[in-house]
């Protein structure tokens, strides 16, 4: 039995889909404290229940509406047939006995987001602190002042371009 299934376009992988916009190994799916865990490996990224993920490793639920690039469906049935979880087949109709919901897709990101959580941070207190400054400074050391209205625009601009971009 295998403890990792390799999904792409190239010949070595372990389920070929044959389309231009999958990467030549798109993803690789194993088995992580008895559930599934899908890593995007791909260029294009894929979408797992309507949320795009590129370069993370995430744990889903059998099943879960994966999108390879964006528009090719994940072929679950081929993922069963050489990677299964405790003998468990959906496709049988045996009971699956994970928390599933048909409504929302459950995704819990195994990598820590800390550093997304430290960015966010810094981000939001770099123009405050800017601001704080060029007031504090601003009688005394005109030119210090100017500085630091200048960084916290700066990182103001950087703020609104990074939100537009994430979202």
């Amino acid at each position: 039995m295998k403890s990792v299934v390799t999904i792409g376009r190239s010949s070595s992988c372990d389920i070929i889909i044959p389309n231009d916009k999958v990467s030549r190994e798109h993803a690789r799916i194993s088995i992580v404290g008895g559930q599934y865990v899908y890593e995007d490996v791909g260029k294009n990224g894929s979408v797992i229940g309507g949320r795009v993920i590129h370069g993370d490793r995430v744990s889903i639920a059998a099943g879960t509406e994966i999108l390879l690039a964006g528009k090719v469906p994940l072929p679950w049935s081929q993922v069963y047939s050489m990677l299964p979880l405790k003998g468990v087949n959906p496709y049988e109709g045996e009971t699956i006995n994970y928390n599933m919901n048909s409504n929302r897709q459950e995704i819990s990101y195994i990598k820590e987001d800390s550093i997304a959580i430290g960015w966010g941070i810094l981000a939001f207190l770099i123009p405050i602190a800017g601001w704080i400054m060029y007031f504090v400074w601003k009688d005394d050391y005109p030119r210090k002042a100017s500085q630091a209205n200048t960084i916290a625009w700066v990182g103001f601009v950087v703020n609104i371009i990074t939100t537009i971009v994430s979202i």
